[in-house]
């Protein structure tokens, strides 16, 4: 077959702007065609799609817990610790409690600087959903561009951590936390 051959799985937009603008902020967001190599690697990735979530849920969970429990956090923010009218909307959303928490340190912004320096198996980057745990001070990079009091407003205080749960063993996670918040 010639290279220039359309198969089935490619489809091409081609029209007036006015009957372009229902899907223009999709395309502009999720970008015009997915290069072959990651369409390669999505394929492949979605087939342990549901045990990775799964796998984060559990250690998310656990983690959550730990935090919830620990003397140096005043507030751990995670659907699994809902309680109430909000433990009943989660129930009736969700199935699993999703791999992303928050939670407050005990003191200002240095203190909180100094508890995220310290960890070693959790990376310091503002993504998530990966297979490896990542943290974050929102202050000093998702919301570092806000005012204090446009922070302060939204709720984003100086001793927010956030975390996105990968694929480590919870035990070593908590580990990690532990020796990060007790040092």
């Amino acid at each position: 077959m010639s290279g220039d051959c359309v198969t089935s799985w490619e489809k091409a937009v081609a029209g007036p702007a006015d009957l372009l603008a229902p899907i223009a902020t999709w395309r502009k967001n999720l970008g015009q065609v997915i290069a072959p190599e990651i369409a390669s690697l999505l394929a492949h990735s979605i087939r342990t799609f549901v045990v990775r979530v799964r796998a984060q849920n559990i250690a998310a969970t656990a983690v959550a817990e730990f935090l919830a429990e620990h003397p140096r956090v005043t507030k751990v923010s995670y659907p699994g610790l809902a309680t109430g009218e909000q433990a009943a909307i989660v129930k009736t959303q969700m199935r699993g409690h999703g791999g992303m928490l928050s939670f407050l340190v005990d003191g200002d912004a240095a203190i909180t600087a100094d508890v995220v320096d310290r960890l070693r198996v959790f990376s310091i980057a503002a993504s998530l959903g990966g297979a490896e745990s990542l943290v974050t001070q929102p202050i000093t990079t998702t919301h570092h561009g806000l005012d204090p009091a446009d922070r302060a407003r939204r709720g984003i205080t100086d001793s927010i951590v956030r975390l996105s749960i990968g694929l480590e063993d919870a035990e070593d996670l908590i580990a990690d936390l532990t020796q990060a918040l007790d040092a």
